[in-house]
């Protein structure tokens, strides 16, 4: 049995410069919410707030996952990134309840807002936003948690593209509607983004494969190998991003070198599917202790 491994490091630097621009804008936002009394500022401030959230549990995260492994933590702190992505994405829905709740509200008693105050405002979160995404832009495929902090930000910004629309509409129309029915499309806006991360999350918690990997081309390349007769017990999962793990049972003819085939094994799904972290355990043919085809566990039967 062997197994080769992979480190997984993460890009600092641009969430440290994100987190200090985005909780610098959320301070203004908060501030020209109130002044202004436009809900859609102070939706967009909440959703900042996560944004900040997001970065600052993504850094923590990176730190935490860099711990090396122990005994009882044999892959260490590497899922913790995965975790706060979850969290990220909750967050996420929970802000976006919160605003539609209040949106709800104001169409059903519209309040006064200053429009002026409230499209400056808008256009200084909009250049942040921008600002920020163009950071982390390079990054947002190399980490799940990255990538939440970038659809945090994303949708910041097409919020902020919302809420200079509300503005400006509020000054040709004289309507305040426009504000919370804004607020409104930002709800949805979050929901829509967050989704996705939420499900990939959940996916690598469940250990499903990843989706960028074909199983049957696996297969079909372990078995494939020379003195390969059966692949089974075949798993793929993913650690954290960027980190795939690989099992498998391969049965090989008699008198077939066993470590030449763990090396072609390995070989193989290296190069061709970038799985750097894989596990097999070698079988001899004429051995039936798995008969099935699975070497998984049988419940016991019922006692005679």
């Amino acid at each position: 049995m062997s197994q080769t491994h992979a480190d997984h490091a993460g890009p600092q630097r641009p969430l440290r410069i994100a987190l200090l621009i985005t909780a610098a804008v959320m301070l203004v936002e908060i501030a020209g919410g109130f002044l202004s009394g436009s809900l859609a500022l102070l939706a967009d401030a909440g959703h900042m707030l996560t944004d900040a959230a997001s970065l600052g549990l993504a850094l923590f995260a990176f730190w935490l996952s860099a711990h090396p492994p122990t005994a009882r933590r044999t892959f260490g702190w590497r899922r913790f990134e995965v975790f706060a992505a979850f969290l990220n994405g909750a967050a996420l829905w929970i802000i976006a309840a919160l605003i539609g709740y209040h949106a709800f509200l104001r169409l059903q008693s519209p309040q006064p807002i200053e429009g002026s105050l409230m499209l400056a405002v808008a256009a200084f979160g909009l250049a942040a936003n921008i600002a920020v995404g163009a950071v982390l832009y390079r990054s947002r495929e190399h980490s799940l948690n990255i990538r939440g902090a970038f659809l945090h930000v994303a949708a910041d910004a097409l919020g902020s593209v919302g809420v200079l629309a509300a503005a400006l509409l509020i000054a040709v129309t004289g309507s305040t509607v426009w504000d919370p029915a804004v607020s409104a499309a930002v709800c949805v806006l979050i929901l829509w983004s967050s989704a996705r991360l939420i499900r990939d999350a959940f996916r690598i918690f469940m250990e499903g494969a990843p989706p960028h990997l074909d199983m049957d081309a696996i297969r079909a390349a372990l078995a494939g190998l020379d003195g390969v007769v059966d692949v089974h017990d075949l798993h793929v999962w993913t650690i954290t991003s960027g980190f795939v793990s690989l099992s498998a049972h391969l049965t090989v003819r008699a008198g077939v070198d066993a470590n030449g085939v763990l090396g072609r094994a390995h070989e193989a799904m290296s190069s061709h599917f970038g799985i750097r972290h894989s596990t097999f355990q070698i079988e001899d043919a004429t051995d039936a202790s798995c008969p099935t085809g699975t070497c998984d566990p049988k419940p016991p039967g019922p006692a005679g």
